[in-house]
């Protein structure tokens, strides 16, 4: 973070620095979890159901200080520093447009339904070829996160790549208050929380529309020219550059010549070839969004091909794992929506070739009334493709059979399980040997427990 002392935090947040040395520099601020605290660390202490855990935690650690409010302030135990405040939670705030205002970072929002995260690692990878790049952590992409992210922001910093997710109307409106991003990616518009946003598509590109609007004068807008919920999206008063990336229609940054390849993907932008080390045509598109901005940015071809030649392939996002029996395990478990998990059958596909290949396939949550028909679309497309088992877990992925058997996929292939534990033993038990495995549900299913017991050494690629 950017260099402050105690006495300075006390000011700057409008408390009171009742114990410690005004001049102790802060090396780093954490908000709520005293997992990482340690001397020249800051705690905001919030009030929460954990409080009692917190406290009892804070008894053996040591810290730079403690934020605080009055009515918890003498459970604080003496030898932390201690600035009392009327509410922890809206010191945090304070601190987090604190260090925006310090940061002269270049800030790039990226958001969509589908593809935010491996967007973000691309385009930080491809950045961090040619500037310091400070990329939001992992997958703390809402507006309870900003301060988490923001507080990782340092003078070295000269551009910051901010995942922007949402759980509600205005949620990015309010991220981009904070981020006052100059450049706006929005990789596509689709059913992904559709059920927390009254059920309406339109709703989607509304959440998304915010980041457009909260773009600075003259910024950068960068849209899917293929995506069909994008066109949902109103650029028509938009006082800024737009760039399109796509495969299929005409776009600023096209791809061309997509293939599959062992060890990823392979695709052609103005006669130059790129190469992405995971699967999925998806996958293409959010490279190509990431090119977008490295061209935008001065990046040169040469630093583009290695920064989405190195990125760093998310964890559990079509992740290619060696397993038991000469399996070849697709772990894509982290999240499902309908679209995600039809781009994932498509991967699976390709990967298999002629090999023996099992779908296994969870609940999609947050579809609200659109649940029944993603999972039949999801069904429909299992019989499409024709994959050679189909494994459903979940009373929501039964649809997913229950479509697939009545699209024409045969029902001796299918088996459908109420809950997650028996998985595991069922596929080592059925499935033959050398089989490649695809595993896809939603974040509260928590797939990845029935592709950990099928885990041989290592990864593949």
């Amino acid at each position: 973070m950017f260099p402050i002392r105690l006495g300075q935090l006390a000011n700057l947040v409008g408390g009171k620095l009742v114990r410690g040395q005004p001049r102790t520099s802060i090396q780093h601020v954490v908000y709520g979890s005293t997992k990482y605290l340690k001397p020249g660390v800051v705690l905001f202490l919030k009030s929460s159901q954990s409080l009692p855990y917190r406290l009892q935690e804070l008894k053996s650690k040591q810290s730079a200080g403690v934020v605080a409010s009055s009515n918890v302030a003498h459970l604080i135990p003496h030898h932390h520093p201690l600035i009392l405040v009327s509410s922890p939670d809206h010191a945090i705030w304070k601190l987090t447009s604190w260090q925006r205002n310090q940061s002269k970072a270049l800030f790039i929002g990226i958001t969509g339904s589908a593809g935010k995260t491996s967007t973000k690692e691309m385009t930080a990878s491809i950045l961090s070829q040619k500037y310091r790049v400070m990329k939001s952590y992992a997958n703390n992409n809402i507006f309870a996160c900003i301060p988490g992210n923001f507080m990782r922001l340092s003078p070295i910093h000269q551009v910051a790549v901010l995942e922007m997710g949402m759980a509600s109307l205005g949620n990015i409106r309010k991220q981009c208050l904070y981020a006052r991003p100059s450049i706006g990616v929005i990789t596509n518009v689709g059913e992904a929380h559709i059920g927390s946003l009254g059920n309406s598509l339109n709703n989607v590109a509304r959440a998304k529309q915010e980041l457009i609007n909260g773009l600075r004068p003259g910024g950068t807008l960068i849209l899917n020219a293929d995506d069909p919920g994008s066109k949902r999206l109103k650029t028509k008063g938009f006082r800024g550059k737009i760039i399109t990336f796509g495969i299929n229609r005409p776009a600023t940054i096209r791809g061309k010549k997509v293939r599959f390849c062992q060890d990823g993907m392979r695709f052609e932008v103005e006669g130059c070839t790129y190469h992405i080390p995971t699967w999925g045509k998806h996958n293409v598109y959010n490279a190509l969004a990431s090119i977008a901005v490295g061209k935008q940015l001065g990046i040169s071809i040469a630093n583009i091909q290695k920064g989405l030649r190195t990125f760093p392939v998310p964890y559990m996002r079509l992740q290619p794992l060696k397993g038991v029996n000469g399996y070849t395990l697709i772990n894509d478990a982290y999240n499902a929506n309908p679209t995600s998990m039809i781009a994932g059958l498509q991967v699976l596909k390709q990967v298999a070739k002629q090999r023996y290949s099992v779908a296994v396939l969870g609940d999609m949550n947050e579809l609200g009334t659109w649940s029944s028909s993603g999972h039949r679309k999801v069904g429909a497309v299992v019989a499409h493709l024709k994959p050679s088992r189909l494994i459903t877990v979940g009373t929501q992925a039964a649809t997913i059979a229950h479509s697939a058997i009545t699209h024409g996929f045969p029902s001796r292939s299918v088996q459908s399980f109420s809950r997650l534990a028996p998985v595991s033993a069922y596929i080592r038990k059925t499935v033959p040997q050398g089989s490649v495995i695809y595993f896809k549900a939603s974040r509260k299913l928590t797939l990845e427990k029935a592709v950990k017991p099928l885990r041989g050494r290592g990864s593949i690629g």
